[in-house]
Order: C-alpha cells, then structure tokens, then sequence
C-alpha cells in the first residue's frame, strides 16, 4: 500500500512539473496574434476564468422487518485549471443518515449521524470526454454498533483514501455537462469487507 501511495504521489509530482513547463513555455513565447490558447493563458482574465464545478447528489432507502435506512449525501467539488487540460482542487462530502430499528411493540430506536470527508484532487483530461482522475482524503464515517436500552450507539471512524481511476465526461461541447468515474481506493485496509471500487456521477459546469 505504502508503494502504492508513493507511486500516485509521484505520478502526480510528475504531472504537476510537466504541465507548469508547457505553461511556462507558451508564456515564453511571443505572441504574434490571438488564438483561443491565448486567450485562455492571458492572465488578465483573472482567477475566476480558470474554476471549474462539480458535484453529485446521493440518495437512498432501504427496509426490512423492523427497520429502515435513509440516507442524502452531497460531493461538491471545484477544480483550477493550472492547463487546459490538467486541474486540481478541493472535494467535500457529507452523508446524513436516518437509521430506525423496532425494539419493542411500542418503542422504537432510531440514529441521525452526519458521516463526512475532505480531500485534494488532481484531474488530467486524456482526451476531451476521459479524464484520470487521482484523490487524497480523509474519511470520517458513523458507524451502527448496537443498541443500548432504547437508544442505537454510534460509533466514529477515520481514515484516509486514495482513489485512483478514470471517468467520462459529456461537457466537451458546453459549459453543462454530466460524468461518470470509476475510482479504485488503494489505501482501503485488508480487512475491510467493502469494495475497493467507487462508482461516481455527478455534474460539472465549465470543466
């Protein structure tokens, strides 16, 4: 794991360097007239003309016998376009959950947690409609543990991510558009019985 963790880093190290050379290099040169590229590295656009914006919506519910789960969680995320091509930024997320279990004929137990997360991105456009995506965070989790007397106990975890994949893009032709990625997270511990692999949609404006 650690290797692995060290070798995203570098990757990321690498295209961090590159891409900050060919920006350099178009800065270097002398412009002989206006193109869009020349527009889109003429700094007095300002910083706005280089963010772009993310986000998902998730949303689920589940029942048995007894009990019932409810739960809403919002990722936004924004992105600065260091190249055209390549952008970091910062992503957030946040899980409300409603958990309700019956523990008797007349009682019932119920739980409303908020589990979260913060993290750090690198996203390089391969070609207009797939990107790589690379991402460090930190995961803080409610978990269910048990139930004492007429009250669900909730126990807190955290740990730390870093998700590696691609994803698709529609936006290539307008500012809107929709994505889908498939992430796989290389820290998740070995005894963990979750996936490893992240299926991802949201939308994006200006990406």
């Amino acid at each position: 794991m650690k290797r692995i963790f060290q070798f995203s880093l570098l990757i990321m190290a690498l295209m961090l360097v590159s891409n900050s050379d060919l920006f350099a290099q178009q800065r270097g040169k002398k412009k002989k007239k206006s193109s869009k590229t020349d527009e889109y590295f003429d700094d007095s656009g300002g910083f706005a003309h280089r963010l772009w914006y993310g986000g998902g919506i998730s949303l689920g519910f589940s029942g048995g016998t007894g009990e019932s789960v409810f739960q809403f969680g919002l990722s936004p995320m924004v992105g600065y376009k260091i190249t055209e091509n390549f952008s970091v930024g910062p992503r957030v997320s946040a899980i409300y959950t409603n958990y309700r279990i019956q523990i008797s004929n007349d009682q019932v137990a119920k739980a409303d947690p908020l589990s979260w997360g913060v993290g750090a991105f690198a996203r390089y456009k391969i070609i207009p409609i797939i990107f790589a995506h690379v991402e460090y965070g930190i995961e803080d989790e409610a978990l269910f543990t048990n139930i004492v007397g007429n009250e669900i106990v909730v126990a807190r975890r955290t740990r730390s991510n870093m998700f590696l994949g691609l994803g698709y893009s529609s936006n290539s032709g307008g500012p809107w558009g929709f994505e889908i990625s498939i992430l796989y997270n290389a820290l998740l511990p070995d005894n963990s019985v979750e996936s490893p692999f992240d299926l991802r949609t949201g939308f994006t404006y200006n990406f």
